[in-house]
């Protein structure tokens, strides 16, 4: 392949007419897309062949498809997930990060580059089209798929259908307090897990910073204000939680406590996805870790390097934009760590009577970056009271707490959602109830 030659496919979708002309506009540009579709296709060889991409005119021809790809999965593979995976696997590659905002906790308030505009651009074209009839023409393929089929039976059963594909995304269970009870509604000291989810760990915040060890080193460089938006100090000692949903979770959001709601909004932000190679099975798949591991950030910054060192000159790229540094850098320090400080957010805080304030941060994550909140500032919630839900695809959820809290739930369980995940106090909890 001619790193050199421009794309010639003329979409017609303008959205994806305009990434070509982008890419056109500069042969640096020109270059590195190429680069990026050859490293895609070599990395990850069985998800790109699946998707017939081999070239980037195919690669567009690709993306024009998907804005109105009517969603549908096989009896035992997971297409839903897998399209997006090759969407984003190849702007993860080393040669075209220049081009996008960092994902970092710094970045968090900048204003976007084009090309992560135009990704936000291209989630709400999308995201336009699964809400629309349309949409719905296939839904009967997720009843007959083992993934997505668990518990069907005690879904929700509308009486005129599904309307679109997002209704049956977002879709409730139709007895909740049957399918998923909340654990000791009366007790104030239990906490609930928020979205049905697997549980990534939870992290003290110091200082006002998420403080994170890897390999015996603290990292201190995650402001919970840049988070969280807010100027408030009240968080400076607390605690964070992550966790995170897969495309065939349960995707509405109940409250993990009792109190007011004294905030509530959608901070609209980047969309992403950070995309790895299973070097054990060679397909690619959604890195939903904290941090990226070690082999993953060597091979994206070891190719980076290794194109940098490619004759490019001066501060900048041949287009002027910005150049990632091909100093050596430290393979064990975070890389694109804190993705949840860039990506378009709802952010939800209730006031509980007796132990602080508690955020509840539904993220977005690549496609599913319609965050809707059910709740808005004044409203009283009860414990495992429905809060929000997401739109298609796989997302995350954070929780911040004023004040440290104990955890009972393990990295890497899968926890319901309204179950418990921790209690305020450091006291054996009795489960009995605590208040009425």
């Amino acid at each position: 392949m001619s790193h050199m030659v421009p794309p010639t496919y003329n979409s017609r979708e303008g959205l994806v007419l305009d990434l070509k002309n982008f890419i056109c506009r500069c042969p640096n540009r020109v270059m590195k897309f190429n680069i990026a579709i050859e490293s895609a296709v070599h990395d990850g060889p069985e998800d790109m062949k699946a998707e017939g991409i081999t070239t980037l005119d195919s690669y567009l021809q690709y993306c024009e498809k998907l804005l109105r790809w009517v969603p549908n999965v096989d009896t035992t593979g997971d297409e839903l997930l897998r399209r997006i995976l090759v969407f984003y696997w190849v702007f993860d590659q080393p040669s075209v990060l220049e081009y996008q905002t960092a994902i970092s906790p710094e970045t968090s308030n900048d204003d976007l580059s084009w090309l992560s505009y135009w990704l936000v651009s291209f989630a709400r074209q999308q995201g336009i089209f699964l809400s629309t009839p349309e949409s719905a023409g296939l839904l009967y393929t997720f009843y007959l798929n083992s993934k997505y089929n668990q518990e069907a039976e005690l879904w929700e059963k509308p009486e005129s259908g599904w309307k679109s594909f997002n209704h049956w995304f977002s879709r409730e269970w139709e007895n909740i307090n049957y399918a998923r009870p909340t654990a000791h509604p009366l007790n104030d000291n239990v906490i609930t897990m928020p979205a049905e989810s697997t549980y990534a760990g939870n992290w003290q915040i110091t200082n006002g910073k998420i403080k994170l060890q890897i390999k015996g080193v603290d990292y201190y460089n995650w402001p919970v204000k840049d988070l969280l938006q807010t100027e408030a100090d009240t968080w400076n000692e607390g605690h964070f939680t992550h966790s995170f949903l897969g495309p065939s979770d349960y995707h509405r959001q109940h409250a993990p406590v009792t109190g007011e709601v004294i905030e509530a909004r959608v901070i609209q932000n980047q969309v992403y996805l950070q995309v790895a190679k299973n070097t054990a099975t060679g397909k690619i798949y959604a890195d939903r870790a904290i941090v990226r591991a070690p082999a993953e950030v060597k091979r994206r910054r070891g190719v980076r390097v290794q194109y940098e060192s490619e004759g490019e000159e001066g501060e900048g790229g041949e287009d002027g934009g910005p150049r990632a540094s091909s100093k050596k850098q430290d393979l064990d320090a975070p890389d694109d760590a804190g993705y949840q400080w860039c990506q378009t957010r709802g952010l939800i805080v209730i006031q509980t009577k007796e132990y602080g304030k508690v955020a509840i941060l539904p993220i977005g994550m690549a496609q599913v970056s319609s965050v809707v909140l059910t709740v808005k500032q004044g409203d009283h919630v009860e414990k495992g009271q429905n809060i929000s839900y997401f739109q298609f695809g796989g997302s995350d959820c954070v929780m911040v707490f004023e004040r440290r809290v104990n955890f009972q739930a393990e990295p890497k369980e899968k926890v319901k959602v309204r179950e418990q995940v921790a209690t305020f106090e450091d006291l054996p909890f009795s489960g009995g109830p605590s208040r009425r």
